[in-house]
């Protein structure tokens, strides 16, 4: 059986969360084809280079330099973003004509589906945490319509005690019976070492703001004490940048160092979220200006005393580490291949 699986490309945490899906249904003799775009796919192809990938661009969203420009700017481009991904869609079933999938599941990914073959969405932002309760109900309506096109709704969080909070729940106009809660997703596992790592500071997300969060970063962390490490999100270039300071890291060894690390400072995008609910320990969050799911998601998780964060305009590293003995941290120990075998066992009654 041969399956399409398409892969957001907005920030490298849909491909990493992605990667364990994949290689479980390798492992269980599916014929792959990767689907996806940027750097996204250039992670993809470093993990995967034995798969056939296609590169097929998805929303076209340059994320502007200021956080309250986000809002304006996307409805601006509204007409672009829905004409782009119709014109993705058109050129997904030109690969389907070449491949003939059995079967598709995209990773937050609207445009990769077929009207006649199962197809599985992963998503776990049912609800766009928009500033007024008038959005996000019609961010609800919008899914709902999208949502008619899948089979399923595979949403990468707990039915309860759940690590999204509204993103995924209370949500109306999908049925209920085509959400399924698979668990969080994850390519990591906790570990059993020594925290020899005082400070982990990951960077990541779309343009410009990774670049500037970059700066930002490298501007202070040489005034910091004890053991820093950083990683910059950038899988084209690979190996160090300078001691402690890595471009891009495999999957094993940024594990490796999450175990290792007593403090990790990082985007609160979802994925990155999951990873540490997995792996355990302390984090701050600064979220990506302009992302209301990464704003939405750290103050949930600082509500619930679990990490605090800053906004990227402000934020100083010490101040941010001196704050961050008052949260508790993640607990660890959720092994996540208990969510993969979730989908493998939902999709199963179409395989």
């Amino acid at each position: 059986m041969k399956i399409a699986f398409g892969v957001c490309s907005l920030g490298l945490g849909h491909a990493t969360r992605s990667i364990p899906v994949i290689k479980k249904l390798e492992e269980e003799g599916f014929d792959i084809v990767i689907i996806s775009h940027n750097r996204a796919l250039t992670l993809l192809k470093k993990e995967f280079p034995n798969l056939k990938a296609y590169e097929l661009e998805d929303f076209p969203i340059k994320y502007p330099p200021k956080a309250h420009q986000f809002i304006p700017y996307f409805f601006a481009k509204s007409n672009k973003i829905v004409r782009s991904l119709i014109s993705s869609h058109k050129n997904f079933l030109k690969i389907h004509e070449e491949e003939s999938f059995d079967l598709i599941i995209s990773d937050s990914r609207f445009d990769i589906f077929h009207v006649d073959k199962p197809s599985f969405l992963i998503i776990h932002q049912l609800r766009f945490m928009l500033p007024t309760k008038f959005l996000k109900d019609l961010s609800m309506f919008y899914n709902a319509y999208m949502a008619k096109y899948f089979t399923k709704i595979l949403v990468p969080d707990f039915k309860n005690n759940s690590l999204t909070g509204e993103m995924s729940h209370g949500i109306s106009w999908i049925p209920k019976e085509k959400i399924e809660y698979i668990g969080p997703l994850s390519s990591f596992q906790r570990r059993d070492m020594e925290r020899d790592i005082d400070i982990l500071i990951s960077i990541s997300g779309p343009e410009p703001q990774r670049t500037l969060f970059e700066n930002m970063v490298m501007e202070q962390m040489d005034s910091l004490d004890g053991n820093v490490v950083v990683t910059l999100g950038r899988p084209e270039n690979g190996g160090k940048k300078r001691k402690n300071v890595y471009y891009y890291l495999p999957l094993k060894k940024r594990e490796e160092l999450m175990n290792r690390s007593k403090l990790i400072i990082s985007r609160s995008g979802y994925s990155t979220i999951m990873d540490l609910y997995v792996v355990g320990g302390k984090a701050m969050f600064i979220p990506t200006p302009g992302q209301p799911e990464q704003e939405y998601l750290a103050k949930y998780l600082e509500k619930r005393k679990i990490a605090g964060y800053d906004s990227q305009d402000s934020f100083n590293l010490k101040e941010l580490i001196e704050r961050s003995k008052y949260y508790e941290g993640f607990k660890g120990n959720y092994n996540a291949l208990q969510s993969v075998e979730n989908i493998i066992r939902v999709i199963s009654r179409w395989t």
